[in-house]
């Protein structure tokens, strides 16, 4: 029986937002100004664009990829400065952004974090406590181990892992219960392994779980297939398996998916685009619209092609209803992890 879950992830400012620039961000922040409530409303402060993972991760590289084209195409009126608020498995930067209630220069982009830390009680916070501007896309997931180790295949994991689940070491980022820990739970779940006894180790980004398995320091990692790509190509990686529901185009033709290899397993992870709560209608229309231009250019095409993220643009109103199918779905995977609250 197939598995439902399927995840539909002036001038530019510099890559981090100061400590000083952050905090006049906040003191310049007047929610409820009439200017807010105008139908024809847009910004006009600098914009702070919350990353809730560390930089170089699935998270980050798709925002600094938004960032540069609203320099380059000049969509955007005023500054916007990207801020990676780490931590707490994404909390810190779901937290934050939650506190600044009522101000539109805030974004924040969001992922699986969002709705599996609420499903385990790690955070009070849902996705109906924030603005939604849309769905962004979202992409497949990967099983990646070391080039040069001992496993050629998953059937050389699973063996592996099927008597002794504990034995070998996986790593993610960036909390437990997220996608890429949905991504090797419900596959291993349908091979017959005890996934509750799995030995996962998590890292604040998807990029330093990566990072952590090319040193040696775990046996096996599972993160968006764009994280792991580049080592791939340069051939310190080997893919084992990919989430799609069938065999990816172009350069990724090669990977074989779960389903071919007999494990009904389809995962793919969202990424959202929200606000602080009380925003207007008016002032989330005009996100939602920029949002549109912005992954209608040439160059967001181009990146969407290589990463092979699935280029599927959602409004609010449409991705509330995927978010309200995502939470179903996910409870029930952690449910079986021994993870429901």
């Amino acid at each position: 029986m197939h598995h439902p879950i399927k995840r539909r992830l002036g001038t530019l400012g510099v890559l981090s937002v100061p400590s000083v620039l952050s905090a006049a961000l906040s003191l310049a922040a007047v929610p409820g100004t009439v200017a807010a409530q105008a139908a024809g409303w847009k910004p006009t402060r600098p914009i702070e664009f919350v990353v809730p993972a560390a930089a170089g991760g699935s998270l980050d590289r798709p925002v600094r990829l938004i960032q540069r084209i609203w320099q380059e195409e000049k969509l955007l009126d005023v500054a916007a400065v990207i801020a990676n608020r780490a931590g707490g498995g994404q909390s810190v930067g779901y937290t934050y952004v939650h506190g600044q209630t009522a101000d539109p220069h805030r974004l924040l982009i969001v992922s699986g974090p969002l709705v599996s830390n609420h499903i385990t009680g790690r955070s009070k916070l849902n996705y109906t406590n924030f603005s939604l501007m849309g769905q962004l896309y979202n992409e497949y997931n990967a099983l990646s181990v070391r080039a040069d180790g001992a496993f050629k295949t998953t059937n050389d994991l699973l063996a592996k892992l099927k008597g002794a689940p504990d034995s070998l070491s996986v790593a993610i980022g960036t909390t437990l219960g997220n996608n890429s820990h949905i991504s090797i739970a419900l596959p291993f779940k349908r091979a017959g392994i005890d996934i509750r006894r799995l030995r996962t180790v998590v890292f604040p980004s998807a990029g330093e779980s990566v990072t952590s398995l090319l040193g040696g320091h775990l046996d096996y990692v599972a993160s968006g297939l764009s994280v792991a790509a580049p080592h791939w190509k340069a051939g310190r990686l080997r893919f084992l398996a990919v989430t799609a529901p069938q065999r990816l185009q172009g350069e990724y033709a090669s990977i074989p998916t779960w389903k071919e290899q007999g494990i009904d397993a389809v995962v793919s992870n969202s990424r959202f685009i929200m606000g602080p709560p009380g925003l207007t209608q008016a002032q989330i229309t005009f996100w939602d619209n920029l949002f549109r231009r912005t992954v209608a250019s040439p160059e967001w095409k181009k990146v969407v092609q290589q990463e092979q993220w699935v280029d599927e643009y959602v409004s609010s109103d449409g991705a509330r209803k995927l978010l309200e199918r995502e939470y179903r779905e996910t409870r029930e995977i952690l449910a079986d992890l021994g993870m429901a609250k």
